[in-house]
């Protein structure tokens, strides 16, 4: 493994190793470390990118013992500190000066130069890297190495040195090239205060707009004049925006805001990691939440990470991000927004069989859905206390196992403990999720290292507490899922130029799975607008149908000023759908593995408007969820079904709402949920205003759902929908119809082709009116004629 792959592989996991660490200055720490490790003691077989992920995780637990070093040291600081008033203190420290005047001439290129560029010039790595035309990592590299080769030639020359620069700790630092060299000194000591002066100055210059060069080819806009205009990026409605095409000069540029999911407010201060051929570029959002990709040559990125203090971060598996972005040159793409969602205080609770609280249970999450919140990036592990509870975070529908002796019990964060902020989880005779299934990804009969395979539960309905389990296969090939039960699962592999496999049911504890890899074939379009524009930042979902079931096979959210697309997928059809932030999604358009040139159109919709207050009278609710009651998918960061959240006053704009029947689900916390329907959609209108009234949760109450329907709930099969339960009381009970029934048509209209999405907004409607539901009971159809209630679930 030569220093430009490490580097290179390095570049791509600064990711990782900012989860790993508690700030950036301990995550440079981390890969400078991996990467002389990797230098010095290669590996033999093992992928670069898997063995240094371990090197990394190895180096992180050695964090204890640096603390305690650490520690000692700034005790020798305050020790040494009493010596500042010796009359021969300031001879000592320009005597040590000449001395590190010395050794940095006599330190080796290029090391040198990039030190003196750094500590003497008082320009940022960035600068050097653009400069000399390598890496940043290697400018990083180059950086510790020079200075540990300035720290040994010093050590050499007199070991006690570091004592006439121990009074240089405390002085006051401005900016100035004296600081700067003052900076150096402080990082050859080893003090504390070296982090302090290396993350305020790389984020003021991270801050501040760029300088234009000296000199710059004729045509090419200095990077100032590129920089977005915050306050135009500030005030695009979270999710509702239209992104915006143009021209500019230069390599190209991508530019957007990072939101708060739950407030809309913008993330000052978050880290986007963008990955590339050429390494790995980090960004942070100024004020308002604002970023800028403004790399220093075109090419394909694609969104590492994402992370900020008080949030959950988006992390998916290295390799495996779905957000891609395509940097073209002379032309910016703004206003794209991305999400993160706050880091929300949960209480769980841990109570037997009876309901009582249980003390010293052993509690641990499981998994996420879509494993974007990796285990090592959160806290992972709780202890109940003597009340029985634990305080964690977790994503949407993670699930979570406790454990006291042998009794265990599972839970799932769903949306009545957003609500809520409280979990439960009762223990018993529940059998252990001890299965594992093992096996191998191959591609003619070799194996396919980095392959993320995911194992979901089938009838996820059915049991909701069941966890998605992931896996990345190794050089060998082999995986190994685990924390199952003896259920089945359907697997499918992700890599990127691959097309995704798919194989059901295996059940959980399955040995020697074989998972048959090929390059598929490619469906190439385009996505744009009504006015045959390219829309320059969608997701793209592809489903396959199966029966009135639409798996859903690839999300993927892109960034391209062409608006173009190319997929990978086995033979077959496929259903595509593109959705855009302020338009209406595409329908559905069938396409077969090979096609090329395929069109999806978004539209510009309906936009509704409203206010949402608090039904007993106590005014307006801010913050409420408004989305649209639809299929979602896409990462997180940008879900393909992103909704709104109301202002301070209430009210609320939803756009890009699709013609045709429309229902929403509102959400606030400390309320009862609530899906308003009856309202019909069309290109272009303007719906509302809509008043939504939400019934606040009394002490200790559970959220049930107010809506109007049949009160049924469905599930997809191959066949078509299954009535899975019959609410008490509504209409679908009233008409006779029973849990096991299949539901063949709602209105004439064959559930096959609806699917589950659409024969749901066929069945919402308003209260007292009626809808015609066709059912095969007993091998024969049935039609039943039957009324819409309001419904509490």
């Amino acid at each position: 493994m030569n220093a430009d792959t490490v580097l290179r592989e390095l570049e791509g996991m600064r990711a990782l190793a900012r989860a790993l660490a508690h700030d950036d200055a301990q995550a440079d720490d981390l890969l400078q470390d991996a990467a002389v490790t990797a230098l010095e003691h290669p590996p033999e077989e093992a992928p670069p990118r898997a063995w240094l992920a371990v090197v990394l995780r190895n180096r992180r637990r050695m964090d204890a013992r640096a603390a305690a070093r650490r520690a000692a040291r700034e005790h020798a600081v305050a020790v040494i500190a009493d010596d500042v008033e010796r009359p021969d203190a300031a001879l000592d420290r320009a005597r040590a000066f000449e001395r590190l005047a010395a050794a940095l001439v006599a330190l080796d290129e290029p090391f040198r130069t990039t030190v003196v560029r750094r500590y003497l010039d008082g320009q940022s790595a960035a600068q050097i890297a653009k400069d000399l035309r390598v890496p940043a990592g290697t400018v990083r590299w180059r950086l510790k190495t020079g200075l540990e080769r300035l720290r040994a030639a010093l050590d050499a020359s007199e070991p006690r040195w570091k004592r006439a620069f121990m009074p240089l700790a405390g002085a006051s630092l401005m900016k100035t090239k004296t600081s700067i060299l003052l900076a150096l000194v402080l990082l050859l000591i080893g003090s504390a205060v070296l982090f302090v002066v290396t993350r305020d100055d790389e984020a003021s210059q991270r801050a501040a707009p760029a300088v234009a060069p000296a000199k710059r080819e004729a045509g090419v806009t200095p990077p100032n004049k590129r920089h977005v205009d915050e306050t135009v990026e500030a005030k695009l409605p979270p999710g509702q925006g239209k992104v915006v095409l143009d021209d500019t000069s230069g390599p190209g540029l991508v530019t957007g805001r990072v939101i708060n999911w739950s407030t809309g407010d913008g993330v000052d201060g978050a880290d986007l990691t963008f990955t590339g051929d050429g390494g790995a570029t980090t960004v942070r959002s100024r004020a308002g939440g604002v970023f800028e990709l403004a790399p220093g040559a075109p090419g394909h990125f694609v969104l590492t990470t994402i992370s900020a203090p008080g949030f959950l971060p988006y992390a998916p598996e290295l390799l495996h991000s779905s957000v891609h972005v395509e940097v073209i040159e002379d032309r910016a793409v703004r206003g794209i927004t991305v999400f993160l969602f706050p880091a929300v205080d949960y209480t769980g609770k841990v109570v037997d069989d009876k309901g009582k609280p249980v003390a010293g249970a052993k509690v641990r999450l499981l998994g996420t859905p879509t494993g974007e919140q990796a285990i090592e990036k959160l806290e992972t592990e709780w202890t109940s206390d003597k009340d029985g509870k634990f305080v964690f975070h977790a994503a949407d529908d993670a699930v979570l196992e406790a454990v006291r002796g042998n009794q265990r019990g599972f839970a799932v964060l769903n949306g009545d403990v957003a609500i809520t902020k409280l979990l439960e989880i009762a223990i018993g005779n529940t059998p252990a999720r001890d299965r594992t299934i093992t096996g191998r990804v191959l591609e003619a009969g070799k194996p396919v290292a980095n392959v993320l395979v995911r194992a979901e539960p089938e009838e996820l309905g059915r049991q909701h507490t069941r966890s998605v389990s992931f896996a990345t296969t190794n050089a060998d090939g082999s995986f190994a899922l685990e924390d199952l039960d003896d259920g089945s699962y359907s697997l499918t592999t992700q890599a990127e130029g691959y097309a995704s496999t798919f194989l059901e049911p295996v059940l959980g504890g399955a040995r020697d799975v074989v998972l048959a890899l090929d390059r598929g074939q490619a469906i190439t379009g385009r996505v744009v607008n009504t006015g045959a524009d390219p829309v320059a930042a969608y997701t793209l979902l592809a489903f396959k149908r199966l029966g009135a079931r639409r798996a859903l096979v690839l999300a993927r959210s892109v960034v391209d000023a062409t608006g173009r697309f190319e997929i990978r997928v086995p033979p077959g059809e496929y259903d595509l759908q593109a959705s855009s932030s302020g338009w209406a999604p595409s329908e559905l358009v069938v396409a077969k593995a090979g096609d090329r040139e395929v069109e999806l159109t978004v539209s510009e919709g309906a936009t509704l408007r409203g206010q949402v207050l608090a039904a007993d009278g106590s005014g307006p609710i801010p913050y409420a969820r408004i989305m649209r009651e639809a299929r979602g998918g896409g990462a997180s960061a940008q879900p393909a079904n992103a909704g709104t959240v109301t202002r301070m006053d209430g009210t609320f704009e939803l756009a890009g709402i699709p013609p045709g029947p429309l229902s929403i689900t509102i959400g606030a916390g400390g309320f009862h949920p609530k899906i308003e329907a009856g309202i019909t959609a069309s290109d272009g209108a303007r719906l509302g205003p809509l008043t939504i009234n939400l019934i606040k949760l009394k002490p200790g109450e559970k959220p049930s759902l107010e809506l109007v329907g049949i009160g049924v709930k469905l599930i997809a099969g191959n066949e078509g929908l299954t009535v899975e339960m019959v609410i008490p009381d509504g209409g679908a009970a009233n008409a006779g119809i029973v849990a096991g029934d299949e539901v063949l048509a709602v209105d004439g209209l064959p559930t096959t082709e609806l699917g589950i999405d659409g024969a749901v907004a066929k069945i919402r409607g308003v209260e007292g009116t009626t809808v015609t539901v066709t059912l095969r009971r007993g091998g024969k159809p049935v039609q039943l004629v039957v009324t819409r209630k309001k419904l509490r679930a």
